[in-house]
This record gives C-alpha cells, structure tokens and sequence, in this order.
C-alpha cells in the first residue's frame, strides 16, 4: 500500500451523494462503502470505550483496504469524521482521524483527505432535520442555541487538520458548477471517475441523505412489489420531513447572514481560485439583526 485517498465528509454537505455516485460509476477504484465500514478497523475506530494506538488503527486500515492488484487507494466515508457535535466541540472525534494518518505516514503511506463542506447555515438546518445530532429541544431555533457549539466553524475544522494533507470543496459548486467540481474531484482522485453529468445527477438528488441510507436497504428487498411499495414511502416521508422543518425565507436569510463573513473567509483561504467567491453576498444583511432575531423566537 503506497497511496490512500479518502474523502470524509463533512455530513450534510454532499456526503452520501458523492459516495454512492463514486462508487457506483467507479467500484473497480473504490473501497466498497459496506465492506469498509463493517469492518474491523471501523469497529475500533469508532470505539469510544477505549484509546486504540495510531499503529492499531493502520494496521487494520490497511488489511481492510489491502488488494494485491493496487497501489492507489480510495475510500469515502463520512464516519470518519465521527459526529458533527458533541459536547461542546465540532468535530472532536477529528482527533483520533489524524492518529490514523500520522501512523500510516510512519508506514510509508501517503494520504491525502477531501472535505467537502457547504454553506454553515444550510449544514446547520441539514443537520437538524436528519437528525445527525441528538436535539436538546424541538424548535430549530432552539437546537441552533442549545445543541450547537460556539465553535463551529469550518476553520476550526481546518485547524483540527492542520497536519493533514486536506483538500477543500464547496458542496454548493456541485450544482452552480459541476463541470469545474468534477475537474478537482478527478484531480484529488487521480483518475476521471466523475463526468459533468455524474456531479449533476449527485447534485440533483431530490431525497435527503438519510433516506439515500434507507432506500439502500430497501432497494435489496426481493418482492419486486413491495420493494416499490416502500420505496415510495420513504421517498414521502423524507420529503415531508423535510418540508415540515423549512424556515422562512426571511428567517434563512438572518441565519446565512450571521455566518456569512466566516464562511467567506474560509473560502478565500482554502477553496481553489474557481471557488473561493461561492459564499460572496448577494444582499448584505447586517448581523445586528441576529440577537434580537433570536430574542423573539417562541
């Protein structure tokens, strides 16, 4: 094993669209999502009872990924990333994502990561409406006071990763430009394993990425009858979950402003020059507006 490539995440912002469109029209080239994260390795990775060592972690990365036919390697698993909020940190399971990478550097192995993020706002209301992170109240507005750390930022993510080789993507480029994104995501691969259309088609997705999880599993159901029947349901049923948890226009648009400027920032720093305006404003709204926003929220 020379070289691994892995794209983690960040959830909401493409993630589960972008690792089924790979592995669909490129399996020879990836890692299959199932066989990796059912695995041994993915099983101590994600074990919170106990300290693995760098070196356990690489070793069994390695023998889950090993093909005697390759040298390049390729993944894609948002787990990687562990959960978005937890205890008052972003991101903290980023800790035990960059032991991995250090012991396989010690190893000889080149990685390279890929993080897709997106605008905070839309992650915000993303993650609360697929219910990545356990909510300490009903109201969106009260999960963004309560849950949410105030550290969250994609910088901070950045700092996490500060001695990882990390290429950064906007999600949102997947649909104003799927042709430049499919140049950098072929790039960050090595391989043209996406065209114009596959990005499209990631980026077209009506369904949330939960139901993107269900329908996998639904998908294998034998009874060619019911296998429709449910799948029709839960393309309903996401639909409408998703529905029920849209803010106002008016409202959205005080979220974004609030975490514009960060976001802007962020992209000037560490999105290839095709990019780095995607977050620019349309119509400056100014953040005094946010308190007192929040303030009359029942």
């Amino acid at each position: 094993m020379k070289k691994v490539l892995i794209h983690i995440g960040a959830h909401t912002a493409g993630v589960w669209k972008l690792q089924n469109q790979l592995f669909s029209v490129a399996p020879a080239q990836f890692v299959d999502p199932e066989h990796f994260e059912s695995s041994r390795f993915m099983e101590l990775f994600e074990d919170r009872l106990v300290k693995p060592r760098g070196s356990q972690l690489a070793e069994l990365f390695q023998q889950v990924l090993f093909r005697p036919d390759m040298e390049t390697y390729r993944v894609s698993s948002a787990r990687l990333m562990g959960k978005p909020f937890q205890k008052g940190r972003f991101y903290p399971f980023l800790k035990r994502y960059g032991q991995l990478v250090s012991a396989l550097k010690k190893e000889g192995v080149a990685v390279k990561t890929l993080v897709c993020t997106c605008s905070r706002a839309d992650f915000l209301i993303s993650c609360y409406q697929n219910g990545i992170v356990t909510r300490a109240a009903d109201s969106f507005h009260d999960f963004a006071n309560l849950s949410v750390t105030p550290a969250f930022s994609w910088q901070l993510l950045a700092d996490q990763l500060s001695n990882v080789s990390v290429t950064y993507l906007p999600w949102e480029a997947a649909e104003t430009q799927p042709s430049e994104f499919a140049i950098h995501i072929n790039k960050f691969f090595e391989s043209k394993v996406l065209t114009e259309e596959d990005v499209r088609h990631a980026a077209d997705l009506s369904v949330s990425e939960l139901s993107d999880v269900a329908t996998k599993h639904l998908e294998r159901i034998d009874d060619p009858g019911l296998r429709t029947y449910l799948l029709r349901c839960a393309d309903a049923y996401y639909k409408q979950q998703s529905s029920l948890c849209q803010l106002s226009a008016d409202r959205l648009e005080i979220y974004r402003s609030h975490f514009r400027e960060g976001d802007i920032t962020f992209a000037k720093a560490n999105f290839p020059g095709a990019f780095r305006r995607i977050y620019t404003p349309r119509k400056p709204i100014g953040e005094q507006f946010w308190l007192p926003f929040l303030n009359g929220v029942s």
